[in-house]
């Protein structure tokens, strides 16, 4: 499977400023993670921080913020990593969920999934 990237446009969940980004679409990773540079140019600062569990062993602190995300047409406010100044920008799972989407690795796109209520 190749990596499949996005185009959505991140912003604050108020307010009218956005930026345009090239996504890679991670569904194993829990939430989306943006350059904090891209979140701080469109106004957005860290609400809280969070422990990560570490591949390598051990827990990492990352701050977070609600963030609006527009994908194709519609927006949805989800919340996202405040990533490194190397961090590639990742559309995660909680995201895709946000949106009743799903990867589809055969199509190599995104695709509308139902969830269970129950």
């Amino acid at each position: 499977m190749l990596p499949f990237r996005q185009q959505i446009e991140i912003g604050p969940p108020d307010g009218p400023r956005s930026q345009r980004i090239l996504a890679l679409v991670d569904p194993a990773s829990a939430y989306s993670v943006m350059p904090a540079a891209a979140l701080t140019m469109v106004g957005l600062e860290p609400q809280w921080t969070q422990g990560f569990q570490l591949a390598a062993g051990g827990v990492e602190e990352r701050q977070m913020a609600e963030i609006k995300v527009r994908l194709e047409g519609p927006a949805r406010t989800t919340v996202c990593v405040f990533g490194g100044t190397e961090s590639e920008p990742v559309l995660g799972k909680h995201t895709l969920d946000a949106f009743g989407l799903a990867f589809d690795g055969d199509e190599e796109n995104l695709v509308p999934v139902r969830f269970d209520l129950g």
